[in-house]
Protein backbone atom coordinates (compact mmCIF):
# COMPACT_ATOMS: atom_id res chain seq x y z
CA UNK A 1 0.00 0.00 0.00
CA UNK A 2 0.94 3.53 -0.72
CA UNK A 3 1.00 6.26 1.83
CA UNK A 4 -1.35 8.98 1.49
CA UNK A 5 -0.03 12.58 1.55
CA UNK A 6 -3.12 13.51 3.08
CA UNK A 7 -2.26 15.52 6.15
CA UNK A 8 -5.01 14.78 8.98
CA UNK A 9 -3.88 17.35 11.52
CA UNK A 10 -5.65 20.08 10.22
CA UNK A 11 -8.94 21.13 11.37
CA UNK A 12 -11.78 23.32 9.79
CA UNK A 13 -13.38 26.19 11.47
CA UNK A 14 -16.89 24.62 11.77
CA UNK A 15 -17.70 27.81 13.51
CA UNK A 16 -17.28 30.17 10.91
CA UNK A 17 -19.62 28.11 8.81
CA UNK A 18 -22.43 28.49 11.26
CA UNK A 19 -22.26 32.62 11.20
CA UNK A 20 -24.32 33.83 8.23
CA UNK A 21 -22.14 36.14 6.03
CA UNK A 22 -25.47 38.40 5.27
CA UNK A 23 -28.52 39.40 6.55
CA UNK A 24 -30.73 37.70 4.10
CA UNK A 25 -28.21 34.05 4.94
CA UNK A 26 -29.48 34.57 8.60
CA UNK A 27 -32.95 35.31 7.59
CA UNK A 28 -33.08 31.84 5.49
CA UNK A 29 -31.68 30.16 8.03
CA UNK A 30 -34.23 31.19 11.06
CA UNK A 31 -36.77 30.12 8.29
CA UNK A 32 -35.65 26.64 7.96
CA UNK A 33 -34.89 26.10 11.65
CA UNK A 34 -38.25 27.35 11.83
CA UNK A 35 -39.78 24.70 9.30
CA UNK A 36 -38.03 22.04 10.88
CA UNK A 37 -39.53 22.77 14.22
CA UNK A 38 -43.28 22.72 12.89
CA UNK A 39 -42.63 19.75 10.85
CA UNK A 40 -41.73 17.54 14.03
CA UNK A 41 -44.01 19.41 16.36
CA UNK A 42 -46.78 18.42 13.29
CA UNK A 43 -45.05 14.85 13.68
CA UNK A 44 -45.54 14.45 17.01
CA UNK A 45 -48.86 15.58 17.41
CA UNK A 46 -49.81 13.19 14.55
CA UNK A 47 -48.31 10.48 16.58
CA UNK A 48 -50.04 10.72 19.50
CA UNK A 49 -52.94 11.63 17.82
CA UNK A 50 -52.69 7.99 15.76
CA UNK A 51 -51.60 6.29 19.09
CA UNK A 52 -55.04 7.64 21.23
CA UNK A 53 -57.59 6.75 18.87
CA UNK A 54 -59.60 3.22 19.30
CA UNK A 55 -58.35 0.21 17.65
CA UNK A 56 -59.64 -2.86 17.86
CA UNK A 57 -57.23 -4.30 19.94
CA UNK A 58 -57.81 -1.69 22.79
CA UNK A 59 -61.42 -2.59 22.65
CA UNK A 60 -61.03 -6.15 22.59
CA UNK A 61 -58.44 -5.24 25.82
CA UNK A 62 -61.37 -3.88 27.36
CA UNK A 63 -63.06 -6.11 30.27
CA UNK A 64 -66.64 -4.18 31.26
CA UNK A 65 -68.84 -5.32 28.19
CA UNK A 66 -70.57 -1.76 28.14
CA UNK A 67 -67.40 0.03 27.58
CA UNK A 68 -66.09 -2.29 25.16
CA UNK A 69 -69.03 -1.94 23.36
CA UNK A 70 -68.99 1.81 23.38
CA UNK A 71 -65.28 1.56 21.95
CA UNK A 72 -66.65 -0.32 19.01
CA UNK A 73 -68.94 1.44 18.32
CA UNK A 74 -66.78 4.35 18.16
CA UNK A 75 -64.45 2.94 16.23
CA UNK A 76 -67.05 1.75 13.59
CA UNK A 77 -68.48 5.32 13.37
CA UNK A 78 -64.71 6.54 12.88
CA UNK A 79 -64.24 4.08 9.76
CA UNK A 80 -67.02 4.58 8.01
CA UNK A 81 -66.86 8.19 8.78
CA UNK A 82 -63.47 8.06 6.79
CA UNK A 83 -64.04 5.90 4.41
CA UNK A 84 -67.79 6.57 2.93
CA UNK A 85 -70.05 9.21 4.75
CA UNK A 86 -73.19 7.96 2.21
CA UNK A 87 -72.56 3.95 4.07
CA UNK A 88 -73.17 6.20 7.57
CA UNK A 89 -76.17 8.11 6.87
CA UNK A 90 -77.87 4.82 5.32
CA UNK A 91 -76.51 2.82 8.38
CA UNK A 92 -78.02 5.39 10.96
CA UNK A 93 -81.45 5.60 8.59
CA UNK A 94 -81.82 1.18 8.69
CA UNK A 95 -81.32 1.35 12.73
CA UNK A 96 -84.11 4.08 13.16
CA UNK A 97 -86.62 2.32 10.85
CA UNK A 98 -89.39 0.56 13.15
CA UNK A 99 -89.29 -3.24 11.91
CA UNK A 100 -92.35 -4.49 10.09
Amino acid sequence: MQPTDRNFDTRMDDDEDDVPRCPEESVDQFGIRTALFVLCAAFFIAAMWLMGRPSLDKCSALENLTERNACFDTLRDELLNNRCPALLSKARSNRCRPHA
